[in-house]
């Protein structure tokens, strides 16, 4: 029995609501203001509040020139690594020149692959290179 009459209830509530809308909402407009004017009726508050957004924002620009610093230098040592590594490729052409040899297509794909696998590590590679076409490490 209660849960019909609860149901009753529910029902005109909604019809007022839906006739009445426009008041619900003025009714919440000024229960708003009123909050944001006892908020801002002392500055504490919202220059607490200031102040919390302001080292947010801040702590983003230090962390967003931190990851474009690393980005930088990152971009800076690939072009470094990419600069060598078309060294070594003409100092290995030259050295076959040298000796009469023809760069072959697949001596020249082994090449690619030692100095693709030795990226990071010049020493290896350089060793791997003078083993493998023959040439003397220095």
């Amino acid at each position: 029995m209660a849960l019909i009459k609860a149901k009753v209830i529910a029902k005109k509530v909604w019809l007022w609501a839906k006739k009445f809308w426009w008041a619900i909402v003025l009714g919440l407009s000024v229960l708003i203001a009123m909050l944001l004017y006892l908020l801002t009726r002392n500055g504490a508050y919202v220059a607490t509040l200031l102040d919390v957004l302001e080292s947010k924002k801040a702590a983003h620009d230090a962390e967003m020139e931190t990851l474009n610093r690393i980005h930088d230098t990152e971009v800076a040592e690939r072009n470094k690594r990419l600069k060598e590594h078309e060294k070594r490729m003409r100092e290995v052409e030259e050295e076959f020149a040298k000796r009469g040899d023809i760069l072959s297509k697949e001596k020249e794909a082994e090449l690619k692959r030692l100095v693709d696998e030795g990226y990071n590590d010049p020493e290896k590679l350089s060793r791997e290179i003078a083993k493998i076409f023959g040439l003397e490490h220095g």
